[in-house]
């Protein structure tokens, strides 16, 4: 799959995912959350390889707990918006969250590497901050312009 923005997912899946300026949505709250995101991920890639697999549960414990903190901060954003693409949006949240708990079951369970996990985050996290972030971030900006802001 061709993406015109990050390049082929399919080639990059298992690199770290380096934050460039590409990935900003321009909104500071988003992307310093995905920039947290985007670090732990990195930890969690980098301990799989190492065959830490302590280390590397704890970082997927944590990765969960930040992806759903960072959730639960755009879905405030989205309500003090009122936009009309929360409900969709949060269902993609939702989603996620289901998927990454099963996936770190599936880890936990049948002790195999973590890089099927990470393969699945790295194209989540570009496709989610391209796609749907991106879009929530116009929509943060033109609200603040609506009302007198920035």
């Amino acid at each position: 799959m061709k993406d015109d923005k990050f390049g082929t997912f399919e080639e990059r899946r298992w690199r770290p995912i380096v934050w460039t300026p590409e990935l900003e949505v321009g909104v500071e709250v988003i992307d310093n959350g995905h920039r947290e995101l985007i670090d732990l991920y990195n930890a969690v890639r980098e301990a799989s390889q190492l065959k830490d697999r302590a280390w590397t549960g704890v970082l997927l414990e944590r990765l969960g707990n930040a992806t759903a903190l960072h959730f639960d901060e755009e879905e405030m954003l989205m309500t003090g918006i009122n936009y009309a693409q929360a409900v969709d949006h949060k269902e993609e949240h939702r989603k996620l969250l289901d998927e990454f708990a099963h996936q770190v079951d599936e880890w936990r369970d049948q002790h195999d590497s973590a890089e099927l996990l990470c393969r699945f985050l790295y194209a989540w996290l570009l496709r989610h901050v391209a796609v749907l972030d991106a879009k929530l971030a116009g929509a943060i900006r033109d609200a603040a312009t609506a009302n007198g802001g920035v």
